[in-house]
């Protein structure tokens, strides 16, 4: 039921393509063969694209004989481009290799003091909101930093409602800020972090102290909604908002904002579905619920 209604809107995604015939096939690690689960496969140079699903399946609908080139992605792996014309109707199976990217010199300090932990980001935060989002959208918040404790990223915690679908899965991710325009910028994850609520209403909590990433002054922190669009057959609609009928898959909490303060939280950014560029999403009132623990040694 869940792959057959999943197969549906991969469907309806590519549906302004010029309709032909539909394509199926499944994306693998070049070298371990295994399913590589939502990996983006989009139309290059346009905001067109799906996900494949858990276990690496992807379908759509194209014109074989046309030029248009797809682009098969996901993080921690090199991009591979194909023009639809070299797919089949059926049995596609993509392989993409690992990414082994050099990483800059990583300097490890002698640290003879206590290790102490922190937070970035407003941990004691109340639910006075929902974020309601179409798939294949992404929202980062920056959680600004005490550069001079040199601080490491241990767990992210993300607070899903239970609105929608809440045990439908999340990609998280994590940036830099650039600064001259204070967006999100380089990508401090190098592979898949995908989570999940149980009930909703709760914190979901990632533990990623294996990246170490240094958050010197701050850190985008974002969600990608990859999931409950159409793998799911629970309903999608809001159940305390009967406007909001489009929305898929798990819903992000909102706190109260203070834009104003000297609060932690500064920078909200929107991505909209298969984009690349993003917008300032400004709020009086609300920001996501997102914060960040971090470990540092004092002496």
């Amino acid at each position: 039921m869940k792959q057959g209604l999943l197969l549906i809107a991969c469907l309806w995604a590519f549906s302004s393509w010029a309709q032909d015939r539909p394509f199926y096939g499944r994306v693998t690690d070049k070298d371990t063969k295994e399913g590589i689960p939502f990996c983006l496969v989009k139309v290059k140079d346009r905001y067109e694209g799906v996900y494949t699903d858990e276990n690496g399946r992807f379908a759509f609908t194209a014109n074989p004989d046309s030029s248009r080139i797809l682009i098969f992605y996901c993080l921690g792996y090199n991009k591979l481009e194909l023009q639809a014309s070299q797919l089949k109707t059926d049995s596609n199976f993509i392989h993409l290799t690992r990414e082994y990217s050099s990483l800059k010199e990583v300097v490890i300090k002698d640290r003879t003091g206590k290790q102490k932990h922190d937070y970035i980001g407003k941990k004691k935060s109340k639910h006075a909101g929902d974020c309601y989002q179409k798939y294949g959208e992404e929202d980062a918040v920056f959680l600004k930093a005490d550069k001079g404790k040199d601080g490491v990223l241990d767990e992210i915690s993300i607070f899903i409602t239970d609105e929608g679908v809440p045990d439908s899965k999340f990609r998280i991710h994590v940036y830099t800020k650039d600064s001259a325009t204070n967006l999100p910028a380089t990508e401090l994850t190098d592979s898949n972090l995908i989570a999940q609520a149980q009930k909703g209403n709760e914190w979901v909590k990632v533990n990623i102290s294996s990246k170490y990433i240094h958050v010197e002054e701050g850190v985008f922190i974002s969600v990608e909604w990859i999931s409950g669009h159409g793998n799911n057959d629970k309903s999608m609609q809001s159940v305390k908002h009967a406007e909001v009928n489009n929305h898929n898959g798990q819903v992000l909490g909102l706190t109260r904002n203070s834009w104003k303060g000297k609060g932690s939280i500064k920078y909200m950014y929107h991505r909209d579905a298969f984009h690349s560029d993003w917008t300032f999403n400004f709020s009086p009132l609300y920001c996501p619920m997102i914060y960040g623990k971090i470990s540092y040694y004092k002496n």
